[in-house]
């Protein structure tokens, strides 16, 4: 399971998130392609459907999703 750690301005706090589980719900959602970025310069991109993503947050509220479903203390509950 892949993790990663972002600042929340809603939330006004760092959160976990599970990266694979956000991912596959875009994917769901998209039909489309969903191709996470590796690069050190790009660690939290992510394109979607030819647009591209700089955090998490951004991507999950573009395709409405709450991120607050991907954190890791919802996942687990």
């Amino acid at each position: 399971m892949a993790f990663a750690k972002e600042f929340n301005e809603q939330l006004r706090r760092e959160i976990s998130i599970d990266v694979e589980a956000l991912l596959k719900a875009v994917r769901e959602a998209t039909q489309g392609d969903v191709h996470e970025h590796q690069s050190n310069e790009h660690a939290h991109m992510v394109t979607a459907d030819g647009r591209e993503f700089i955090t998490y947050g951004a991507l999950a509220e573009a395709y409405g999703l709450d991120i607050r479903d991907y954190t890791v203390a919802e996942v687990n509950r």
